[in-house]
């Protein structure tokens, strides 16, 4: 007898751990809910069961131990009164903020399935939509939460914690370099008065915060000083740095320097002052910058997100990224939906009966803005440096008219899910058909392992770690040559 398929369900949304616990419990006077309204120094929280009758008035919950310790033994009482199991009980809250991950942390260190609910649909599940205090909010989440439209932001990261590291460090590294940006236009402004046309490169001969360049602005910098320098000490300095034809570039910085707008006298000491400063800062967030990304790449090669590597155009920086906002593969849903939670794609709007078309509208701004930034900047270096056959599509898309960014961000998510589903890297169309050649499938390897190797050098043991099996590039390999005996080398 063939297992019965299980019917579809108009609930698509709902939380499949939320229905299993009322699943189990068979009645739903038997499920207890406790919703959970958060801040900093005192939680509050409503107990009621399946049906939504309250079981326990809304009453303060400390954030600390003795609040965990409270909380728990409130829910223990509430259950043994009602003879509920434990595998029969579920809190939840709004989106956790910062000062509450160690609260919810604690709770499921004790066997609790806690789970978090957006902040829109809570509000929209309020009975009164023109007040707002605790015991309303209370009333929404719990709402939101009997209605199982909820998320377990824990569990995937209890089961890995990989991805919430990775997450942690390319955010913070995207502030880092939010914060280096703003410290490059301060330093431009001071130099445009110290030594105007010093950071153009055609001026001056140098690249703009090269090394050459910051040591040069680094002390005693100014049109005037720079032009009193003698050419073989400039030389010298620029060589030191690694100036490419130190001799042409020193000639075209005094050149400037003495043809340059010079400050008045009385000021160029303090802009010196706040140059120098500043250029310390920028370097001190660029070293940090670049360590946070060496450690959020050896976090990544250990993750099936290290294939999207693959893709000529797409480095570290953005495979981690789509890896800490999209979190373990297992769960990754359908390419409609992450095309919607990225918000790369228009609402639509149909109604007036079938033969009515729908209409398309903006994107939602109900989405996950740093997934989609991510999302966007692979598109874009995609285009720019990715392999002939995505390039080519997105340059052929932006000249038929259509959105070709909006339409490679939507194929880019597709290859994404693809890949790490698969857990194999990306390789050119002559090696991946089904009447490919021995020989195609090699050279296409080949290729593809070049370009993981010239990125993963850049990493301090970075090639070892794509050749080790226990990571997912280096059984990829090892597969590769027992099915097709392409044996490809563990050094370039």
């Amino acid at each position: 007898m063939k297992p019965s398929r299980k019917s579809p369900s108009v609930y698509r949304n709902q939380n499949a751990f939320i229905r299993a616990v009322f699943d189990r419990a068979g009645d739903t006077r038997k499920v207890l809910c406790v919703a959970l309204d958060f801040a900093k120094a005192k939680h509050v929280a409503l107990i009621c069961d399946g049906n939504g009758d309250i079981l326990k008035n809304p009453f303060p919950v400390r954030n600390d131990v003795d609040g965990v310790a409270f909380l728990c033994e409130q829910i223990e009482g509430t259950a043994r009164r009602r003879k509920i199991p434990k595998d029969c009980i579920f809190l939840g809250g709004e989106d956790d903020p910062t000062y509450v991950a160690n609260f919810t942390a604690a709770l499921r260190s004790k066997g609790y399935l806690v789970v978090s609910v957006n902040a829109y649909e809570a509000k929209e599940s309020r009975e009164n939509l023109l007040a707002s205090t605790d015991n309303l909010d209370l009333l929404g989440i719990a709402k939101t939460l009997l209605s199982r439209r909820a998320r377990d932001p824990g569990r995937a990261s209890s089961n890995n914690p990989a991805y919430q590291h990775i997450r942690q460090l390319s955010r913070c590294r995207s502030s880092l370099v939010r914060q280096q940006t703003a410290a490059s236009n301060r330093i431009h402004t001071l130099v445009d008065e110290l030594f105007p046309g010093f950071l153009c490169d055609a001026k001056s001969g140098l690249t703009a915060f090269g090394e050459g360049s910051l040591s040069l602005m680094k002390e005693r910098f100014s049109a005037p000083e720079i032009g009193r320098r003698k050419p073989s000490s400039l030389t010298k300095l620029l060589h030191r740095h690694g100036v490419q034809h130190p001799e042409e570039a020193a000639a075209k910085i005094l050149a400037l320097a003495r043809n340059a707008l010079p400050p008045e006298p009385h000021r160029i000491v303090t802009l010196q002052r706040a140059l120098s400063a500043t250029i310390d800062l920028y370097e001190c967030l660029a070293d940090n910058a670049a360590q946070l990304r060496t450690e959020a790449a050896l976090t990544l090669v250990t993750t099936p997100y290290a294939m999207l590597t693959s893709i000529p155009g797409i480095g570290f920086v953005l495979a981690a990224g789509a890896a800490g906002e999209l979190g373990c593969p297992k769960p990754l849903p359908s390419t409609d939906s992450l095309c919607a939670y990225s918000g790369i794609v228009p609402r639509t709007f149909q109604s007036g009966g079938p033969d009515s078309p729908p209409v398309q509208g903006h994107a939602s701004p109900r989405c996950n803005r740093i997934l989609k930034n991510w999302v966007i900047q692979s598109v874009q270096k995609i285009h720019l440096y990715g392999p002939a056959e995505l390039k080519d599509r997105i340059t052929r898309w932006n000249s038929n008219g259509q959105r070709g960014t909006s339409a490679g961000a939507r194929r880019y998510l597709r290859l994404l899910r693809s890949l790490i589903h698969n857990e194999i890297p990306y390789l050119a169309a002559q090696g991946r058909h089904r009447n490919s050649t021995p020989q195609d499938i090699a050279a296409a390897a080949m290729a593809t392992w070049r370009v993981l190797q010239n990125k993963w050098r850049q990493i301090p043991g970075g090639l070892d770690l794509i050749i080790d099996e226990a990571y997912p590039i280096g059984f990829w390999r090892r597969v590769l040559k027992e099915t097709h005996g392409v044996d490809l080398p563990a050094r370039p």
